[in-house]
């Protein structure tokens, strides 16, 4: 391996958490909304301040969906209740018919019921990685390459569910192109009205979760149930109980940015580092702490003269995580010439969030971080990366897998521009339950870890940054 010898200068933990205070200023930083542009202006201000070069926000069109307001009324109570992002909408009085219940929706459990002209109740199962397990699995089959665990945190009884993974609603389908376990568009296809999906397996009683967030609009209205409300509709639903399904809003055409800027090192070859400006809610994890990463990096690779970057950086915050993951791909798509010049790719989402169980029927934190994994292409320079840096600073509760473990791409904001351009990749992502509910807010990122997590991230770029 290459050794690095010039000395970074990284910003301390009270620096990177101010930069996530400061993004995490809006309620929300949802693509097209005024929300989002602010974030995207700031991030824009931020790249010129550091005195990056050709700052610039590319656009992207795209149709900005904005729900005002929703409900669910049962009988005389009324059950908390989110929107389903990009469904259809109803009018102001809603849709008021017969609630039917078809479990995980099989096409087992649509045979048994008819749900036309009816309001829909299924659960929604998210898969459990029985994380303890799958690292000695991973271990004694080389599938791992490194695993950082130096507070031995990670037990064989560790695991969680992957509440990103709506296993009968992943997303990027439509009625044509769905899969016969997709119970949105089977209820749909059978002249449901409206869908309500209970969060059968997410920790607590949350119900603000933002998905599937594929930036496809689909006609029929759609709410999201806490797990143990749902426990109370299911009861409703099996009795054919009458509902009201609100849901009130607009779509509009809008834009979003990808907002970038170059360090100019001693070649054209170029070492891409990458985060999200988007976020559903506050985005103190999702992505404040990866945009604050990003920046954490800018700052100690212009600590030293450009005689001492061998390649040049190019740091790219982008749009569109939740649109799709848009942002990435349209990047790769635009700047072909510069993606055939990648190095490596160094993708930053996540970092420094707490980890939390439910106790309760709420969320609790316990002593430790966060999951996370480091997705890394299976060529010699990026594994060997990987080992050496986190034996040189070793990053607690991580994993590093190979970038095509569970898809053709890592499951991450790197996905577009590997999909896109094919080059080798390195992404660092973090796994906390509350990642696409409104619980993520800065109480849930451990501030004095984001100088560390910052020091295993240069330990990453590193050996590309040397000469020869």
């Amino acid at each position: 391996m290459p050794e690095y010898e010039a000395e970074l200068k990284l910003p301390d933990s009270d620096e990177i958490f101010a930069w996530i205070t400061r993004i995490c200023r809006t309620p929300h930083r949802r693509p097209g909304t005024p929300e989002g542009h602010e974030a995207e202006q700031w991030v824009a201000k931020k790249l010129k301040e550091f005195e990056l070069e050709n700052v610039t926000m590319d656009p992207i069109p795209i149709t900005v969906w904005n729900a005002v307001r929703w409900s669910l009324k049962v009988d005389d109570w009324e059950i908390p209740s989110f929107f389903v992002v990009n469904t259809g909408f109803t009018s102001t009085q809603g849709v008021t018919a017969p609630l039917v219940y078809v479990g995980t929706g099989t096409w087992k459990d649509f045979k048994k019921v008819d749900v036309a002209e009816k309001i829909v109740v299924a659960d929604v199962p998210f898969p459990y990685m029985p994380t303890g397990v799958l690292v000695k699995l991973l271990q004694v089959l080389g599938a791992s390459y490194c695993i950082s665990d130096p507070d031995h945190s990670l037990t064989l009884r560790a695991g969680q569910y992957l509440n990103f993974v709506r296993q009968n609603f992943i997303g990027g389908a439509t009625s044509d192109t769905a899969p016969p376990s997709d119970v949105y568009w089977q209820a749909y296809k059978r002249g449901a009205k409206a869908i309500c999906l209970i969060l059968r397996d997410q920790p607590s009683n949350s119900n603000s979760h933002f998905g599937p967030y594929d930036g496809l609009m689909k006609p029929m209205p759609g709410l999201w149930i806490g797990k143990y409300d749902g426990m109370e509709l299911r009861k409703k639903a099996k009795a054919g109980t009458t509902a009201t399904v609100l849901l009130e809003g607009t779509t509009i055409p809008g834009t979003m940015h990808n907002v970038w800027g170059v360090l100019p090192g001693m070649s054209d070859e170029v070492v891409l580092v990458t985060s999200h400006h988007d976020s559903p809610f506050k985005g103190a994890t999702e992505d404040g702490a990866g945009v604050a990463q990003v920046f954490a990096q800018i700052k100690a690779w212009s600590s030293v003269p450009k005689e001492k970057r061998a390649r040049t950086l190019v740091f790219v915050v982008d749009a569109g995580h939740f649109y799709g993951s848009e942002g990435g791909s349209a990047f790769a798509r635009d700047h072909a010439d510069l993606m055939k010049r990648v190095k490596i790719l160094v993708t930053l989402e996540h970092l420094g969030a707490k980890e939390v169980v439910e106790k309760e029927r709420s969320y609790v934190e316990t002593d430790h971080l966060a999951l996370t994994v480091m997705f890394t292409s299976n060529d010699p320079l990026s594994l060997a990366t990987v080992v050496n840096a986190l034996k040189k600073k070793p990053a607690k509760r991580t994993i590093p897998i190979p970038a095509t473990l569970f898809a053709p791409a890592p499951t991450s904001d790197a996905a577009g521009y590997v999909l896109e351009a094919g080059v080798p990749v390195i992404s660092w992502i973090g796994c906390p339950y509350y990642l696409l509910d409104a619980h993520d807010t800065l109480d849930k990122v451990a501030k004095d870890e984001l100088r560390p997590i910052a020091e295993t991230v240069t330990e990453l770029i590193k050996p590309f940054m040397c000469s020869g």
